[in-house]
């Protein structure tokens, strides 16, 4: 790695790539870094988050997530930017989302058919460079007068880091744009020669003339050796790679499926071994054929289109027939059909009548009367064609799904015969269930379909009995569809046992895990973001300290005394501000009045109880007597505001204690001090 760069050791960058999972802030990123150089970042840092920008996730949310980390320094001429890319969640939103990431991995980079998390990977570098370079700009005009002529004496160096599908992402866009003086990868997804085809048309157009594809179809590439695909896709992007750098855990789960079809190893990869009792899950992955691979990429690179379309929704409609309208659907005909049998509504009308009388002539009345109507859905028919029409899409779909799923249990068979004997029984039972679905749909097709494609409902006992089919079918297919459920649950369960080398390839891949495997240092471990410190006493235990934490508290503390101290500040001023100084202005008036009452005493004429003119008030004095404050006010006052100062001083003191006590516990480490007062 370059020497030069900001985030220069190994476990420093992996440190800070982990906060992107969590609370990546600048004072994180400086307290990091004091923990593991013992010096502050040698210039001020910028954060640029992918949320922040409009241009990424603008039209459908691709599940791209990233930040990008900016350290300028303009006397010691440092201007580098490090662009992280975040790896695969559970589901967007905390959790709670849909899993766009895994999708992503499926069909992005398996599958090569689907572009948009890359995309947004893409359009997030560009806008970031963009705004740095202004504000580089504009910083140094201020700083130093300079013109803009003048400013490409600073460039942008620009570093890349990603882990999982964040390395696939930022690797993958190093091997198309070079944007990056170096890229750092952990754990990555290795991107595969299907995607790069996709992303990159000179790269396409290279594959289609060295094995003679004259149709320029894409989906000829499935058809070609991948053996000799890869070889050639990386041959091609050597140069390009050279710069990338891969960090992996040998028994984490990512690393055994660079021997598939299409992945490709390009630039520099360090492999470290962690779990020495284990050989990892690349014996069971070794033993995947490539026409099981094969088969199930083609079914993944059918749907993909209605994925990057639709996201979750249209893969869904696209894989199963199924999303929400057609429940919709459904809950729409059951209260049509409602409707039918509730009693009609009474409207009154009046008709008129004429009526004669012997002597009077004849004379026109309108005579009131009410009369049922019953007002029928209109929509009721149009529903049911709709809904056998959606029927008849799921129909095809599960019989095609009924095609995959033995692929799917050839790669279980293939991975482990004894996996495989867990879920066989509960697969079959979603067999069972499909194929009564299919079933159904078939019969109720047969029963009602002819009808409603020619709009024949004539009489009322075909239009009872088609409707009657069509809601037991509904029925049918919520049923079933909860078997399938089930089945799959039951498989979750009866799996958790066999989770072995899995389990420690899952844990592997974590970034806790790859930190604490990086770390050299006696006497220190991580714990998530956090830096543990641990040395042993004299008694032989072992003393452990949360070092993050601690700062953490200290620094908490040392807030909320700042807090009571500016608040006893203010109550004191207050004090004076309403007592003190009120009683000793109020004192002024009085006295001012007393002496202009005395030097001018005729004007106060008018306050004697006589009202002849030629009374005179020549001379008036005053014996004044102001009463000042209750000692015993003020000593109260004073009392209680020494002793919540004596509190304040005793938890500082407490607080000090424990910074001195840690101190002093890991005195070798000067770098302690600093991450005390780190602000």
């Amino acid at each position: 790695m370059d020497a030069k760069e900001v985030l220069e050791s190994e476990v420093l960058k992996a440190r800070i790539a982990q906060l992107e999972y969590g609370d990546i802030t600048i004072e994180n990123i400086r307290r990091i870094y004091i923990e593991e150089t013992g010096m502050e970042p040698p210039g001020e840092i910028t954060l640029y988050h992918s949320d922040d920008f409009s241009q990424v996730n603008s039209e459908l949310d691709s599940g791209f997530d990233g930040t990008v980390i900016h350290f300028l320094n303009i006397e010691t001429g440092i201007n580098q930017s490090y662009t992280i890319t975040r790896g695969s969640e559970p589901g967007e939103d905390g959790g709670e989302g849909s899993p766009s990431d895994w999708f992503y991995n499926l069909f992005g980079i398996f599958g090569g058919k689907v572009k948009n998390q890359y995309q947004d990977t893409q359009a997030f570098d560009f806008e970031v460079t963009r705004q740095i370079n202004q504000n580089v700009e504009r910083e140094l005009i201020r700083q130093t007068g300079n013109s803009t002529d003048e400013i490409s004496e600073l460039p942008l160096n620009k570093y890349g880091i990603g882990h999982s599908l964040g390395g696939n992402l930022i690797q993958t866009l190093q091997l198309l744009d070079q944007p990056f003086e170096n890229v750092f990868t952990i754990n990555d997804a290795p991107p595969s020669v299907y995607q790069l085809a996709v992303l990159d048309i000179g790269f396409r157009d290279e594959v289609f003339e060295e094995f003679k594809i004259t149709t320029f179809d894409v989906n000829e590439l499935y058809t070609i050796d991948p053996e000799k695909l890869k070889s050639f896709a990386e041959e091609y992007y050597q140069s390009q790679g050279q710069n990338i750098h891969h960090l992996t855990i040998r028994e984490e789960f990512l690393y055994s499926v660079i021997g598939f079809r299409g992945f490709l190893n390009i630039g520099s990869r360090q492999v470290l071994e962690t779990y020495p009792h284990t050989d990892g899950i690349a014996r069971y992955m070794n033993k995947v054929s490539d026409k099981t691979l094969y088969n199930i990429q083609q079914f993944v690179a059918k749907h993909a289109p209605a994925y990057e379309k639709g996201g979750i929704d249209g893969l869904n409609r696209s894989m199963f027939g199924i999303d929400q309208e057609l429940f919709t659907l459904i809950d729409d005909i059951k209260q049509d059909w409602k409707k039918i049998f509730e009693p009609p509504k009474w409207k009154r009308g009046a008709i008129p009548m004429t009526f004669g009388v012997i002597g009077f002539g004849s004379f026109t009345v309108d005579m009131p009367f009410a009369y049922p109507v019953k007002e029928f859905p209109s929509e009721f028919f149009s529903n049911q064609k709709q809904f056998i029409s959606r029927a008849l899409e799921i129909n095809a779909k599960l019989q095609e799904l009924t095609e995959v799923l033995p692929s799917l249990l050839a790669l279980v068979g293939e991975i482990s015969s004894d996996l495989l004997q867990l879920i066989q029984v509960h697969v079959e039972e979603m067999l069972g269930s499909m194929k009564r679905m299919i079933e159904a749909i078939g019969s109720a097709a047969l029963d009602i379909g002819k009808n409603l494609v020619k709009d024949s409902f004539t009489n009322n006992l075909s239009q009872h009995e088609n409707t009657l089919t069509v809601i037991e079918l509904a029925a049918t297919m919520e049923q079933e569809g909860r078997i399938i459920q089930n089945s799959y649950q039951a498989i979750i369960e009866d799996t958790k046992g066999f989770v072995g080398e899995f389990g420690d390839a899952a844990h592997a891949h974590g970034m806790e895990h790859v930190v604490n495997s990086l770390n050299q240092v006696e006497g220190r471990r991580y714990e998530g973001t956090d830096l543990i410190r641990y040395k042993n006493a004299m008694d032989g235990r072992t003393i452990e300290v949360n070092l993050s934490s601690a700062v953490r508290i200290y620094q908490l503390g040392l807030d909320k005394c700042m807090e009571k101290e500016e608040a006893l500040t203010l109550w004191r001023r207050l004090y004076y501000t309403e007592y003190v100084d009120d009683l000793e202005f109020r004192k002024q008036r009085v006295m001012n009045a007393i002496n202009q009452m005395e030097a001018n005493p005729n004007n106060y004429r008018y306050l004697l109880p006589v009202s002849k003119s030629d009374v005179k008030v020549t001379k008036i004095n005053v014996h004044e007597f102001i009463r000042p404050l209750d000692p015993m006010f003020q000593d109260s006052f004073e009392g209680m505001y020494h002793y919540l100062r004596e509190e304040i001083e005793k938890s500082k003191a407490m607080i000090a204690r424990v910074r001195k006590s840690i101190e002093e516990l890991f005195d070798e480490d000067q770098s302690i001090s600093k991450l005390f007062e780190l602000r």
